[in-house]
């Protein structure tokens, strides 16, 4: 193949490709659940009742763990993320790791046992001023208070 005509196959790939990609982030701001399967966790948008822009989206599998991230564009990092943990709370998300919303920015992490036996949920949110990353895992493993 030429050059000219590979570069022209790869064009279209990245249009394609970005068009799926914005296609995507239309429907993930009105998600009102992040769906694994017989687990069932309420989106940002759900718990806030009110839509934030969803400015990315990603799934996959690494080293085994099954995954999905939401970026969701914020004025109000503090105050959305603060809802969303309490709502988890009330719905048996335990925290497990220590996290500072004062901080402006930084990560926390939930996790759950999930209806699949010997496998846990775990929310990871990494968090600035003007945006969070919501990524939400289902791995094999046991949850323990310390």
């Amino acid at each position: 193949m030429s050059t000219k005509v590979k570069r022209f196959v790869s064009t279209i790939l990245l249009v394609i490709m970005s068009i799926l990609l914005l296609a995507g982030c239309g429907k993930a701001a009105k998600l009102t659940e992040y769906d694994f399967g017989v687990d069932k966790i309420p989106s940002v948008n759900a718990v806030l009742g009110e839509t934030r822009k969803v400015s990315g989206i990603s799934a996959g599998i690494e080293n085994g763990v099954r995954h999905r991230e939401y970026t969701y564009a914020t004025e109000t990092m503090a105050d959305d993320l603060w809802v969303y943990y309490t709502r988890l709370s009330e719905l048996g998300w335990i925290v497990t790791k220590d996290f500072s919303l004062a901080d402006g920015e930084g990560e926390m992490q939930l996790g759950i046992e999930s209806a699949d036996e010997g496998k846990i949920l775990i929310i990871s949110i990494e968090f600035t001023l003007k945006s969070y990353t919501i990524r939400v895992e289902k791995m094999d493993g046991t949850l323990t208070l310390y």
